[in-house]
């Protein structure tokens, strides 16, 4: 197919790769689909990245990475500021959650692919994710908990952590439903409104780990 150079044929294979995944999911797409989308030929796929499970881990670790070293300098940052008080609730909630929505918003790079894929992979997590997700994902979520139980010390641990779980799970399902929201709310809601589902995600959390009256009965 292709005799572009290397560097090109594997960006090629990626940006293939992210779309189809992100539309069809893993089991969903094949390798044939991605290199005729890539127009690139089988080779190019092992030689770069040996089979589909590497391939995959290798789209979402690209992505992930940068997220999550944003998400903790920021934090950081904004615990250096506030000294010996508590990170303002919804500058912790914007902090973790304004990557993943400017992600979204990044057409010109495929960010909205890269976003729903994301989204996809930690909702569903495949079984040869987990050592990866372990490494990436849950010491991150860990340090943004303890910044939230700062905020919510008279919740029971098991209390605590459910509501976390909620949480997530209500980001990364707001940023895999963005593409539909107009059909979902029959008109309602535009679709891929990121600006307003990030602000009202953080709206919706900071009543999740606020005080007790902050939370309708």
């Amino acid at each position: 197919m292709s005799d572009a150079r290397p560097n090109e044929t594997l960006d090629r294979v990626l940006i293939a790769a992210e779309s189809l995944f992100a539309e069809n999911g893993y089991d969903g797409t094949t390798l044939r689909q991605i290199t005729q989308l890539a127009k690139v030929n089988l080779a190019a796929v092992n030689y770069h990245h040996g089979d589909k499970e590497s391939l995959y881990l290798e789209i979402i670790r690209r992505r992930l990475q940068p997220i999550n070293q944003s998400r903790l300098r920021n934090l950081t940052e904004a615990e250096l500021q506030a000294g010996e008080a508590p990170v303002p609730l919804d500058t912790l909630v914007d902090i973790m959650a304004r990557p993943l929505f400017e992600l979204y918003a990044d057409t010109d790079h495929g960010g909205r692919h890269a976003a729903r894929l994301i989204g996809r992979s930690l909702v569903e997590p495949l079984p040869f994710m987990t050592k990866f997700l372990a490494e990436e994902f849950q010491p991150v979520m860990s340090r943004f908990g303890q910044a939230l139980r700062r905020h919510a010390p008279t919740l029971s641990p098991e209390d605590f952590l459910w509501r976390l779980s909620f949480v997530v799970g209500a980001m990364l399902h707001a940023l895999a439903t963005l593409p539909r929201m107009k059909d979902l709310t029959r008109g309602i809601c535009r679709d891929n409104d990121q600006a307003a589902a990030r602000a009202r995600f953080v709206q919706f959390a900071v009543r999740v780990f606020g005080p007790p009256e902050s939370i309708s009965q």
